[in-house]
């Protein structure tokens, strides 16, 4: 019974840590690095590191976000379209045609439908 519960604590906690987590920090020339690994973290910016998850690096990826509202956008667009070929597909014809004729008088083109 205790190796079943052993089994499914750590199940549990290894899903909760499904979730990637990266290593930022600023080097001695002031650039910010980004790491998977704690051990690529120098010893001398052990004390200042900070961990940030997956979800987080995604909310602050400009690409990632211009990549979304250009899909959205996308998909606005072909929603659109779709709503215009139906719209044209419920127009009556009603069983009408256009007929122009000429009047002999004054050359004005006359319309009707019949």
């Amino acid at each position: 019974m205790r190796v079943i519960c052993l089994v499914v604590g750590i199940m549990v906690m290894a899903s909760l840590d499904a979730g990637a987590t990266f290593y930022k920090y600023r080097d001695s020339s002031g650039a910010i690095v980004i790491t998977d690994k704690l051990e690529n973290v120098p010893q001398k910016y052990r004390k200042q590191y900070k961990v940030i998850l997956d979800e987080q690096l995604d909310a602050r990826d400009s690409l990632k976000k211009r990549w979304a509202a250009g899909k959205e956008a996308q998909e606005r667009q072909e929603l659109e379209q779709r709503q215009r070929k139906a719209a044209e597909k419920k127009k009556p014809s009603d069983g009408k045609r256009l007929v122009i004729t000429v009047d002999e008088q004054t050359g004005e083109l006359i319309r009707t439908m019949e």
